[in-house]
């Protein structure tokens, strides 16, 4: 009897089991491409995934090389062509935009609970530590910058779970700097504050995975008023991105059920002091007289 075949897996499948991503194959190959090849995959990398979800067309004018060479480039990447890379980007996606449900455990790890704590702690505090260090000084040189002009409003709106870290970064930049301000219900109770929104403010939107159709819909409108958008999220392929000025991105996601904010938290609380010290003088004194006003309500 002839083995029975099995159908090859497809995108989607091989995404969920872990395959390596368009990303990670694209930098493992950079070293072994053309000249040409290169220029593609550098284009592809510095706006990943949207530029490889556009045509073979528009990525080779972003790349300034020929159509076929795309197609070529994908065909180095393993793939059939440029169409079937496509299918691989839209099932990474896909993957991503799953719920926790989908990545529950079929039971709890072995070993204790200290021991499953610490081991997950440590693998997430690595990953945290691995993302900020890939983060463009040019780009957190800008997020700084906006933080601590006291001449712009800065807005911070989060989703459902990463609007913790709009407030968390909130309640002390409003220690340093006047004109700090939390939307909490940008189309409803805050809706006054979008239509007086101009090009002189900051809204700093935070959008974690699962991405939220209100984060995009928010960063349009504040678009459309003229002002800036710093989004700080745990991946470059954020839908929100594309309409940032500034994007800082930090995820500590190791294997868990729940996606992982702990990078977010602590990049909030690491861009604190950087922006004190560019606020200065005026932001110790700020300090000072806010902790006057609160020495009554705290116990010694």
């Amino acid at each position: 009897m002839a083995p029975e075949s099995r159908p090859e897996p497809t995108p989607a499948a091989e995404a969920a089991a872990g395959a390596p991503t368009v990303e990670a194959r694209t930098t493992a190959a950079l070293p072994t491409l053309s000249k040409a090849e290169r220029r593609v995959g550098r284009a592809l990398l510095a706006d990943y995934p949207s530029a490889g979800l556009a045509s073979a067309a528009r990525l080779a004018e972003r790349a300034e090389v020929s159509p076929p060479t795309v197609l070529r480039f994908a065909q180095s990447l393993g793939y059939d062509g440029f169409a079937d890379l496509q299918v691989t980007l839209r099932a990474e996606l896909s993957t991503r935009s799953s719920g926790p449900i989908t990545r529950l455990p079929d039971a709890p790890p072995a070993g204790g609970l200290l021991d499953r704590l610490l081991q997950q702690a440590r693998a997430q505090n690595d990953q945290a530590e691995q993302t900020l260090s890939m983060l463009p000084e040019s780009a957190l040189e800008a997020a700084v910058a906006l933080l601590c002009d006291t001449n712009r409003t800065v807005y911070l709106h989060g989703g459902r779970f990463s609007h913790l870290l709009a407030l968390h970064l909130a309640v002390h930049l409003e220690q340093l700097r006047p004109g700090v301000r939390v939307l909490g219900d940008p189309t409803g109770s805050d809706l006054g504050a979008l239509l007086e929104l101009s090009r002189s403010d900051v809204v700093v939107l935070f959008d974690y995975h699962r991405y939220q159709r209100s984060a995009a819909d928010l960063a349009h409108r504040v678009h459309r008023a003229g002002a800036t958008v710093l989004l700080i999220t745990d991946d470059l392929a954020c839908p929100v991105a594309p309409d940032a000025e500034v994007v800082l991105a930090a995820s500590s996601t190791v294997g868990t059920t729940y996606q992982s904010m702990a990078a977010g938290f602590l990049l909030t609380e690491l861009l604190i002091p950087l922006v004190m010290d560019a606020v200065g003088e005026p932001a110790r004194t700020r300090m000072a007289l806010w902790e006057g006003q609160r020495r009554a309500e705290l116990l010694p």
